[in-house]
């Protein structure tokens, strides 16, 4: 529903952010304790965008919807990207939007992609995604 005549309607609200597992990162489990895991070890941030994004995304918009996918699960990510895009961008569109979600790194806002997980820091993330909510 719209604003008063003139004025911008309220912003839309985000139904579900998508974090695609890069591939540094998209073994099972993600992270460095995906593998062979040295006891003790200390936990490098650095190595694990998703988690860092993960946090942020949660820390700065707690009731948002934010799930992370393995690249590889495409079983999953093409029908959920498909219904999510399709009612913003139509079917071509859509599917156009399908293409890209398959990307390794991808953050998807609704099935759109809108950044990649590599580039973005997760404050520019954060900010990525609530422009993304007002569009």
């Amino acid at each position: 529903m719209s604003g008063a005549p003139g004025t911008a309607g309220p912003a839309r609200a985000v139904g579900r952010v998508v974090l695609v597992r890069p591939w540094t990162d998209a073994r099972s489990g993600g992270g460095c304790c995906a593998g062979p895991v040295p006891r003790p070890h200390e936990h490098d941030a650095a190595n694990d965008p998703v988690g860092a994004a993960y946090r942020a995304l949660r820390g700065e918009l707690p009731d948002l919807d934010v799930q992370v996918v393995d690249v590889a699960n495409t079983a999953w990510l093409l029908p959920a990207v498909l219904r999510r895009a399709r009612a913003r961008v139509g079917t071509l569109g859509a599917l156009r939007c399908a293409l890209g979600a398959t990307r390794a790194g991808s953050v998807l806002v609704d099935g759109q992609r809108v950044g990649d997980l590599e580039e973005l820091a997760p404050d520019e993330l954060v900010a990525v995604v609530r422009r993304a909510a007002t569009a």
